[in-house]
């Protein structure tokens, strides 16, 4: 599976993936802090949602909401954990959310 790597939200790795959803952490645009990036793989075109102009692109979550994201996976680490692709940068996206 090919994610997008848009100039304007660089990463890291694509930390959860469950084949539909993919979770990463990065810094959108001219932000002074990194964010939780979102985006479904599958959706009307190949190219998942969102995309821009024939462009594959990361949706910025909500602090709040990536926070209920990401503390719902982990309370479900047992059956959640074969979709965590980067163990160490989902606690690292886990801790910074936790303390926004």
């Amino acid at each position: 599976m090919a994610f997008p790597r848009p100039a304007n939200f660089p990463y890291k790795e694509v930390f959860y993936f469950d084949g539909e959803i993919a979770l990463i952490k990065g810094r959108y645009k001219d932000s002074d802090r990194d964010s939780i990036g979102m985006r479904w793989m599958v959706g009307e075109s190949d190219l998942g949602y969102p995309s821009t102009f024939g462009n594959a692109m990361w949706m910025v979550v909500p602090d709040k909401l990536a926070q209920y994201i990401l503390e719902g996976i982990f309370r479900d680490l047992e059956k959640q954990r074969k979709f965590v692709s980067d163990f160490q940068e989902f606690m690292d996206s886990l801790d910074f959310i936790r303390t926004e």
